[in-house]
């Protein structure tokens, strides 16, 4: 009877954690795409709040996911710390991509496509990242940027590659 009774708990948490990694997936990859989206805002640097915008709600979503609390002012330090880690491997992708706006028609497709690009490879990335982190039983309060830093590089070169 015993038995019985471990074997429906481990089936209800098996379950509990298979709804979660769905819905963590979910919100990973309507990220993406909400991010892509704002990174052909044609408004030079307005792509950028609007990619870390998306990307502070994603992790706090991701954080909710996991029965964590997330404070915007720390989440919008993070982001901006782990698109700093990005930063040497697309610098040109992020920066030119958005400045190259300014440059009527043909500045604004160029650099609009590029800046998609960039971002959602970079919102996909620090999903990944967070998803490890949460599954690995951290929290938002001993998430470190340094720990992490060649993991989403990794991450990052990989979602570019797809």
């Amino acid at each position: 009877m015993a038995t019985a009774t471990i074997s429906k708990d481990n089936d209800k948490t098996a379950n509990a954690v298979d709804i979660r990694h769905q819905k963590v997936a979910e919100i990973i990859s309507s990220s993406v795409k909400w991010s892509a989206a704002g990174g052909v805002v044609p408004v030079p640097y307005l792509d950028l709040l609007a990619v870390g915008a998306v990307q502070v709600q994603m992790v706090r979503k991701l954080a909710a996911a996991y029965g964590q609390e997330a404070d915007e002012q720390n989440l919008k330090a993070i982001i901006t710390s782990l698109l700093g880690t990005l930063a040497p491997a697309a610098v040109s992708t992020t920066l030119l991509g958005s400045s190259v706006k300014l440059i009527p028609i043909s500045g604004t497709l160029l650099g609009s496509a590029g800046m998609a690009a960039f971002a959602a490879a970079s919102t996909y990335a620090i999903g990944k990242v967070f998803v490890r982190h949460f599954e690995g039983g951290g929290s938002m309060l001993d998430f470190s940027v340094d720990a992490i830093k060649k993991e989403l590089q990794e991450e990052f070169s990989s979602s570019r590659a797809n």
